[in-house]
């Protein structure tokens, strides 16, 4: 069933009810009076049966429109998971409210005990101002790229190169996306012979 066809027979139905009020108004109303009490109703009738096909392409324009959103994210997540390296999403705060499977794989952890956390959690304290320095370009506008190390759960140390650019939403910067990549995949790939 298409869209917004249920609220369009719910209408109908309800119009069919105020008509047929109308009607045993009209047969049971004393004569001069009944016209006094039907133009009302039927000027309402009017207006209705006028907004009911705008109202019904609305709700059917936005549930199409969230159907087609929903497809959307969908296929951006169904992406994002499919990268080999580790990419991640920050909000305003610097919490993570998007990692995908690499990114937690690198850390040793799933990924739903990452989100709502911050990359401060993860990454060895002699890089936060390295980590901080990055952020505040971020927030300026402009992306980086640096070199740090994120520390696991059982304390080892992973070697990584992060790539981070400013989320933009609505002309102004709601946070970050970064791609994670281990520093000997990058050794590995630049040490290859010429292709």
């Amino acid at each position: 069933m298409r869209p917004g066809q249920t609220e369009l027979y719910w209408a109908y139905a309800l119009f069919a009810l105020l008509i047929l009020e109308s009607f045993l108004v009209a047969l049971l109303a004393p004569r001069p009076q009944v016209f006094a009490l039907l133009l009302p109703v039927l000027g309402t009738l009017g207006v209705a049966a006028w907004l009911a096909p705008r109202v019904v392409r609305l709700v059917r324009g936005h549930r199409e429109l969230k159907e087609a959103y929903a497809q959307e994210l969908g296929f951006a997540r169904q992406l994002m998971e499919s990268v080999e390296h580790g990419l991640t999403v920050t909000d305003e705060d610097g919490r993570f409210v998007f990692v995908n499977r690499a990114y937690a794989r690198m850390l040793g952890v799933p990924p739903e005990r990452i989100l709502g956390r911050t990359p401060f959690e993860f990454t060895a304290a002699e890089d936060h101002a390295a980590l901080s320095d990055a952020r505040a370009q971020r927030s300026a506008g402009t992306s980086s790229t640096y070199r740090t190390r994120l520390r696991r759960p059982d304390g080892s140390l992973l070697a990584v190169v992060i790539t981070g650019s400013p989320r933009w939403h609505a002309g102004r910067i709601v946070g970050n996306v970064a791609a994670v990549v281990p520093a000997q995949d990058l050794r590995a790939e630049g040490s290859g012979g010429p292709s």
